[in-house]
C-alpha cells in the first residue's frame, strides 16, 4: 500500500516537437508508442497537430488516463515552484517555449483544445507537431498554481517559437523535466545544415545554462554556471583547424579569465625522418673522428 503513495512521483515531463513534414508527427507518435510498449519510456497523453498544404489545421489526441498521483504531483510542483520563486519562476522558461502545463485545461481530460488550435495556427502549411505529457495530474497541479493569463502567455510563446523555427525551415524538439530537485529543459532545432541546442538546469543550489550551434564546419558553444560561491562562463569554438576556449570565473576573491588555443598536429613518417637526418649529420661531422685524424697526423709528421 505504501508503494502506491502519490508522494512517490520522482519527476514529470513535457515534450513538444515540430516538424517540417506534415506526416512526421504521426510517425514520431508511433515510435513513442512502441517505445512505451517496450518500457523504454512512459507518457499518459499525446496530441498530434497537423496543418495540411491548404493551411487547414487538424489534431487528434490519444491518452492513457491514469489517476491516483495527483497529490504527489502537486507536492512535486509546489516544491519546485518554491525553489524557483513561485509561479514567476516558471516564466524563466517562457521565452524558450518551456510552457510547463501551458496546455492544461479546466474541463478537458487532456490537452486543451484551444491550446492545440493555437499551436496548429502557428504551424506552416504541410508541417506538423506533437505534444506529450507524462502526467495529466501534472498539468492540473501546475494550473492550480499558475493563472490562466500566464498559461495563455506560455502557449503563445511556445507557438511563436514553433512558428519562427518552421519559418526558417527547422524542425525542433523541446523537452522539460520537473523533479524534486528542480527543473531541466532543452530545446533543439535542426535542419540539413546545422543544429542549435539551448538548455538549462535550475535547482536551489545552482543555475546552469548553455547554448551551442553545430555545423559541418565545426561547433560554437557557451555555458554558464551560477552558485552561491560565484559564477563561471566558458565559451569555445571548435573546428578541424583547432579550438579556442575562454573561461571566465568570478568569485568573492576576484575574477580570473583564461584563454587557450589548440591546433591539431599531424605527425607523419615523412615529416619526422628528414628532421632526424639533419640533426644527425652535424653530430657525425663534429664528433670524435676529427680529433682522431689530428691525433694520427701529428705523430706521422713528427716521424718524418
Amino acid at each position: 500500500m505504501s508503494d502506491e503513495q502519490p508522494q512517490a512521483v520522482p519527476a514529470v515531463g513535457f515534450l513538444v516537437m515540430a516538424f517540417t513534414d506534415e506526416n512526421a508527427a504521426d510517425e514520431a507518435l508511433k515510435a513513442l508508442q512502441e517505445a512505451k510498449k517496450q518500457n523504454q519510456m512512459y507518457f499518459e497523453d499525446a496530441a498530434v497537430i497537423r496543418q495540411d498544404a491548404a493551411g487547414k489545421v487538424k489534431y487528434h489526441e490519444t491518452g492513457d488516463m491514469s489517476t491516483g498521483k495527483g497529490a504527489g504531483v502537486g507536492a512535486l510542483v509546489g516544491g519546485v515552484l518554491g525553489i524557483l520563486g513561485g509561479p514567476a519562476g516558471i516564466a524563466l522558461g517562457a521565452s524558450a517555449g518551456a510552457a510547463i502545463g501551458a496546455i492544461a485545461a479546466h474541463g478537458d481530460a487532456g490537452f486543451k483544445d484551444s491550446s492545440l488550435s493555437t499551436i496548429g495556427v502557428a504551424l506552416k502549411p504541410s508541417t506538423s507537431a506533437l505534444a506529450m505529457i507524462t502526467s495529466h495530474d501534472f498539468l492540473k497541479a501546475v494550473q492550480q498554481q499558475v493563472g490562466d493569463e500566464q498559461l495563455a502567455v506560455f502557449v503563445s510563446n511556445l507557438a511563436a517559437e514553433i512558428s519562427r523555427l518552421l519559418e526558417a525551415g527547422k524542425s525542433m524538439a523541446l523537452g522539460l523535466v520537473l523533479a524534486e530537485d528542480g527543473l531541466a529543459m532543452q530545446e533543439i532545432a535542426v535542419d540539413d545544415q546545422s543544429a542549435e541546442v539551448v538548455g538549462a538546469v535550475i535547482t536551489s543550489d545552482a543555475v546552469v545554462a548553455g547554448a551551442a550551434v553545430i555545423t559541418d564546419e565545426g561547433a560554437a558553444y557557451e555555458v554558464g554556471v551560477v552558485t552561491a560561491e560565484g559564477s563561471a562562463v566558458e565559451a569555445g569554438v571548435i573546428t578541424d583547424e583547432g579550438a579556442v576556449v575562454v573561461d571566465d570565473v568570478v568569485t568573492d576573491e576576484g575574477e580570473v579569465i583564461v584563454a587557450s588555443a589548440t591546433v591539431p598536429v599531424t605527425v607523419t613518417a615523412a615529416a619526422v625522418e628528414p628532421a632526424a637526418e639533419v640533426e644527425a649529420a652535424p653530430a657525425e661531422d663534429e664528433a670524435e673522428p676529427e680529433a682522431d685524424d689530428e691525433g694520427t697526423d701529428a705523430p706521422a709528421e713528427a716521424e718524418g
